[in-house]
């Protein structure tokens, strides 16, 4: 009886024991992250060596909560395993198109397929490294879990003989349980990280699998490139047409498609992420365009202007279109790996939305150039199926180079020479010139080159006569969509903000449109570089010049680092004196603040922003912040010394702007300096005095010396005007009159109301002191208007303003 209730006893203690472990593991223990698997242990726990006796309850609990988290954490297997199958699929989809790849080098590759070919492996390339980054998260992750089951197995066995003949058999069993669960998960993340450590492998000789087809994509563009002067193909005369493709017209088209199209599901497929950011950032610029939009349309406008015209064009009557085609040309300068033949439509498209919006305000002549550049480009684009069709590309060439020289001859030159558009724009005409006479040199080139048996040549002008024009019109109208509507929102700021847009406005403008010509001139350059095919040579040496690190000592630096660092500085100041010039004089301005606020919240924002900008600017250049540490040791030492005065001005500083004793705006008078504050500064304040200088003050001086603030509290002043009257006068009445003389000017305050006191008696006169208030800046004028009065109204009541008097007695010599 006693031995059944014992085991019923001991059951009892363990199944206690597992609630208790499983509760406290609830409330302890973090879910892991859905793939990693962030641990909520407790490490000390982990690093003890020795399990005693009086804690071998707390550090079964600890087991548990280890088992239960195992448990509660298998769902990160589910995405391990989600992301294991998309590398398997994307190996088998790798090795597809390497072997479709292979096909095509062993016969005749033509550059708009090697083009695609290298767009195409260079996104494989990338996303091999994406996956490669996933997958040592994931083993490192996975490493660390299992090191703490490792750990605590290690500790159990080595504590196990030296506790086991103190423990019941029932606990023994318990922790004997545990140990077998702790061996099987254990073995089961051995399992889990060789998986993943072999995917990671494969993954790795599949990225040597993808550089190398890089490299012979880039050799044989290269050698396309390094042969452009030489002749490759025959004569056109002694070409063999026939049988220069196999099978038939309709499988060469599907096949031509085929090439043309196959990677845009996996395109697409891999953009599915970013989906939702795109549709918002786009959504979000349609709202704001058309909001600005609305708020214009219901403006004055001057609409004889050449702005208004583009405005009315692009903002009031083509909105949508305007919208779809930034999109569209956005998408063909930032979308990386987008397929060619996408982006060539893409650029057929743009080119014709451009047309279509600006066609009413550009010149004739220009609008001719987009109308023959749109019609090239259309025939172009379907080269990329003609070169499927052997030798017959050739003949296609021609009629591609026939088409240009004719184009420009028919549309173009007469405009430039007919007497109706010789009075159009000097850069019109000059320009149109260039991009006609490039135009047509090209095709002629194209065409000998083509009949000559010079292929290379030939596809290249043509490509640079095309794409050239295009990549031009193409930034050009963009420049002027985009810097139309600033301008619309100058118009509408100016709405709330006139003051901004008075003072400010133009300098706006300006800066904008220098920013606006340089982006566009890059993405210009940028497409040159990329049609003529040397973008990736002249980058890489731009890349090297920028890169290289320059060793003096044990300092090292770069050219790019360095140029790094002085914009993100320039950046910073230039946005805090942003702050301070608009945001605190303009915008915080218009609401009602008290005095001194605006400029506190300014400073605050101005000391954080240089504060975080300059510790970015050294973090981005590579310099290592433990040796800025010991400079700024040393530099205060120095401040202890040399640069009291400046901590002084800086700390002065503070003060004034938090406890402002001193606004800017304030009438103060410091010394003998009677002025008003126009600008409060971290080091030193301007005072503005009444005689046309501005005055540097250090701000200590404003701190530590006696200052009188005429405006602290409040702007009115005090004034005294003091006359005398002669004797006999009505000292009532001319209390009276000086009374009346104040009240009567309207900048004289009715509160306090003015005073006028009787003084006393002097030598000559009866002496009276008037006092008033006005407002601090109308001090002088008032006094003198009010003066003036006084005197107007004595004269009319016959009161003597008198003027000293001295009775002179001489006594002659011989009376005395």
């Amino acid at each position: 009886m006693k031995s059944n209730y014992t085991k019923k006893s001991r059951l009892l203690v363990v199944f206690l024991l597992v609630i208790f472990s499983a509760n406290y593991a609830m409330s302890q223990i973090q879910l892991l992250d859905k793939i990693t698997g962030k641990t909520a242990l407790n490490d000390s726990l982990v690093s003890k060596n020795e399990i005693n006796i009086e804690n071998v309850n707390k550090e079964i609990e600890f087991t548990d909560n280890l088992l239960l988290k195992r448990k509660l954490s298998e769902f990160s297997e589910n995405e391990q395993l989600k992301l294991h199958q998309m590398i398997d699929t994307f190996e088998i989809y790798l090795e597809q198109q390497g072997k479709e790849f292979r096909e095509f080098t062993s016969n005749k590759v033509w550059r708009y397929y090697l083009v695609n070919a290298r767009i195409n492996w260079r996104e494989y390339d990338d996303q091999l490294g994406i996956f490669q980054i996933q997958l040592q998260k994931v083993i490192r992750d996975l490493q660390k879990q299992q090191n703490y089951y490792i750990l605590n197995h290690t500790k159990w066995e080595n504590s196990i003989p030296a506790l086991e003949k103190n423990l019941s058999p029932l606990i023994s069993g318990y922790i004997k349980s545990n140990q077998d669960q702790l061996n099987q998960i254990i073995h089961h993340y051995d399992g889990k990280i060789t998986e993943l450590v072999t995917s990671e492998n494969n993954l790795v000789q599949n990225a040597g699998y993808v550089e190398s087809i890089l490299n012979e994509i880039n050799g044989l563009i290269d050698k396309r490139r390094t042969e452009l002067f030489k002749q490759n193909e025959p004569v056109i005369f002694d070409t063999q047409f026939k049988g220069s493709y196999s099978g038939s017209l309709f499988s060469r088209f599907q096949l031509a498609y085929y090439e043309n199209t196959k990677t845009f599901d996996y395109f697409f497929l891999s953009i599915r992420n970013h989906y939702f950011w795109n549709t918002f950032l786009i959504v979000l610029m349609m709202l704001f365009f058309l909001y600005i939009r609305k708020k214009f349309i219901g403006l004055n406008h001057d609409e004889s202007s050449a702005d208004y015209l583009y405005i009315r064009r692009i903002m009031i009557e083509m909105p949508i279109l305007t919208l779809f085609t930034i999109v569209t040309i956005l998408w063909t300068i930032l979308t990386p790996y987008s397929p060619f033949l996408l982006n060539l439509i893409l650029y057929l498209a743009a080119l014709v939305l451009l047309r279509i919006i600006l066609s009413p305000v550009i010149d004739p002549i220009i609008k001719n150039v987009s109308l023959l550049l749109i019609i090239m480009l259309a025939v172009t684009n379907l080269e990329v199926f003609a070169w499927y069709f052997g030798n017959y590309s050739r003949i296609y060439l021609l009629l591609e180079a026939f088409l240009g020289i004719i184009l420009v001859l028919r549309f173009i030159y007469p405009l430039l020479k007919a007497k109706q558009f010789q009075n159009q724009r000097k850069n019109s005409i000059f320009y149109t010139r260039i991009i006609a006479f490039s135009i047509l040199v090209l095709n002629i080139i194209s065409l000998i080159a083509n009949v000559a048996g010079y292929e290379n040549l030939a596809g290249y002008s043509l490509k640079l006569s095309v794409y050239t024009g295009v990549t031009t019109v193409v930034a050009l109208g963009l420049q002027r969509i985009i810097f139309t509507f600033i301008q619309t929102t100058i118009y509408v700021l100016n709405i709330n903000y006139s003051n901004i847009v008075i003072r400010y406005g133009d300098d706006i403008l300006k800066r904008s449109r220098f920013i606006l010509n340089i982006l566009i001139g890059y993405f210009w350059v940028s497409g040159i570089l990329h049609i003529a095919e040397l973008w990736d040579n002249v980058s890489s040496k731009f890349s090297n010049v920028f890169t290289n690190q320059v060793v003096i000592g044990s300092v090292s630096f770069s050219l790019g680092k360095i140029l790094l660092f002085l914009a993100i500085l320039y950046f910073t100041y230039v946005t805090a004196s942003l702050i301070k010039q608009i945001f605190e004089r303009e915008v915080l301005a218009r609401y009602k603040l008290k005095r001194g606020i605006a400029a506190s919240v300014s400073l605050t924002i101005r000391i954080f922003l240089v504060f975080f900008g300059t510790l970015i600017a050294l973090s981005v250049s590579g310099m290592d912040l433990g040796k800025i540490g010991i400079f700024a040791g040393a530099l205060s030492v120095g401040i202890g010394f040399g640069l009291q005065n400046i901590v002084s001005n800086f700390i002065s500083g503070l003060i004034l702007i938090y406890e402002k004793p001193v606004q800017e705006g304030d009438t103060v008078e410091v010394d003998t300096l009677l002025g008003r504050v126009s600008n409060i500064g971290i080091r030193s304040s301007t005072i503005s005095t009444y005689d046309g200088a501005e005055v540097v003050v250090p701000n200590s001086n404003l701190i530590s010396n006696q200052l009188i603030n005429w405006t602290l509290s409040d702007n009115k002043k005090r004034i005294e005007v003091k006359v005398g009257t002669a004797y006999g006068s009505d000292p009532n009445k001319v209390i009276e009159l000086l009374l009346k003389a104040a009240l009567a000017h309207d900048k004289v305050l009715k509160e306090p109301e003015p005073r006028p006191f009787f003084t006393g008696f002097g030598d000559s006169s009866l002496n009276f002191r008037l006092l008033f208030w006005v407002r601090f800046e109308d001090g002088l004028q008032t006094q003198s208007d009010v003066a003036i009065n006084i005197y107007n109204l004595f004269k009319v009541n016959n009161i003597e303003i008198p003027f000293p008097q001295i009775d002179l007695h001489i006594r002659s010599g011989a009376e005395s």
